[in-house]
């Protein structure tokens, strides 16, 4: 099963992970089950039961290409989060904690979304660009291999 799910809280810019969660349900993305968690921290790792394949959303606070979608690697999570986690315990915390304790999902992609310099303002989603990266994460290349910026890609 593909899951994937929208880190955030109802405040500010935080919330858009759980907007693009909102609209990828409306664009019939029927392929995955589709989640929005409130600020989870270590909670995060009871959602990896039974997935094949995780695809996490998270707000990033960054000045650059507000509302736009982005794979990211493992070591750009970890630079990224440094600091600028609302959620206390985030992501790349949870998701180091699942390697240790040999709990990650046999595949999983990172979706960081910008949100621009004023974190109390949510900003404009680029909804055209989230689909379009979202939908090619959900097809394997013709190799059958995860995208090279997937978590367990190695």
């Amino acid at each position: 099963m593909t899951r994937l799910l929208g880190i955030g809280s109802p405040f500010g810019a935080d919330r858009l992970a759980w907007e693009a969660v909102d609209h990828l349900a409306e664009s019939g993305l029927g392929e995955c089950e589709l989640v929005k968690l409130d600020r989870p921290g270590s909670g995060l790792l009871s959602w990896f039961d039974g997935v094949e394949h995780l695809i996490l959303l998270d707000a990033l606070a960054h000045d650059s290409d507000a509302g736009r979608p982005r794979l990211l690697n493992p070591d750009e999570l970890q630079r990224l989060s440094t600091g600028t986690s609302s959620h206390g315990f985030g992501v790349a915390q949870a998701l180091d904690l699942a390697a240790q304790l040999d709990q990650l999902p046999p595949r999983v992609d990172i979706v960081g979304i910008a949100t621009g310099a004023d974190l109390s303002k949510l900003p404009g989603l680029d909804t055209q660009a989230l689909e379009s990266l979202i939908r090619s994460l959900l097809v394997p290349d013709r190799c059958g291999k995860p995208h090279p910026t997937s978590l367990n890609s190695a």
